[in-house]
């Protein structure tokens, strides 16, 4: 690895939380890098960057601990969006549909997009049979997180939410999106929804994930 590479998860002072990068490591990218940190001063100063960037401060007020359920509904209401968009799993529907009732209860307008809206199947994208997982000749279903943002697009969403669609596919939603998008759940059925539960318990035996520091 280099010495300049970006890698501040190997940073142990995070100094740049007090404002302080006198004594950064070698590939502290504040330090390394200051032609890119000019530029993201500049775009976080015009006038709607800086503007949510203060609405997150904002929601940090709250008196109670918030869940991010919460959290997000009171980032909305700061930020003043009026329609809220939901991207979910069809295997979340449920807590799709708690979600909706609790947004709705909030007073925003809500629409909510499955990701099998479309009827779509791997066919549709040309899949060789020897991927698919589906037996041969039967149809296989496939998620549809294009068409998702379409669809919430069309209904003209001021904010969108993902709920628990597939990795990649929300790269996809995110990517089509006219609206900003925050990301509620992530889908992982192992761990009951809680990706970093496979890091947490990384140092147990019956881990698959080498966390162990590579070897320069």
């Amino acid at each position: 690895m280099s010495e300049k590479q970006v890698l501040c998860s190997y940073c142990a002072r995070k100094n740049c939380y007090m404002g302080d990068v006198s004594q950064a490591p070698d590939f502290c990218p504040t330090v390394n890098k200051p032609e890119v940190m000019k530029e993201a001063m500049a775009r976080l100063s015009e006038p709607q960057n800086q503007q949510m960037a203060q609405d997150v401060a904002r929601s940090w007020k709250a008196k109670e601990r918030p869940t991010r359920v919460e959290r997000t509904v009171e980032y909305a209401r700061l930020r003043g969006y009026k329609k809220l968009g939901l991207a979910f799993c069809a295997g979340l529907s449920k807590e799709a549909e708690l979600l909706t009732n609790y947004l709705l209860n909030e007073g925003f307008e809500t629409a909510a997009v499955c990701c099998m809206c479309g009827a779509i199947s791997s066919d549709d994208i040309d899949l060789p049979e020897e991927d698919k997982v589906a037996p041969a000749g039967t149809r296989q279903a496939m998620c549809n997180p294009i068409t998702q943002a379409l669809v919430l697009n069309s209904e003209n969403c001021d904010f969108n939410i993902i709920l628990g669609l597939c990795v990649g596919d929300d790269t996809l939603f995110v990517k089509h999106s006219e609206a900003p998008v925050t990301l509620l759940a992530a889908k992982d059925r192992d761990l009951a929804h809680n990706p970093l539960g496979a890091l947490y318990t990384a140092h147990y035996g019956y881990t698959r994930l080498n966390v162990r520091r590579p070897k320069k």
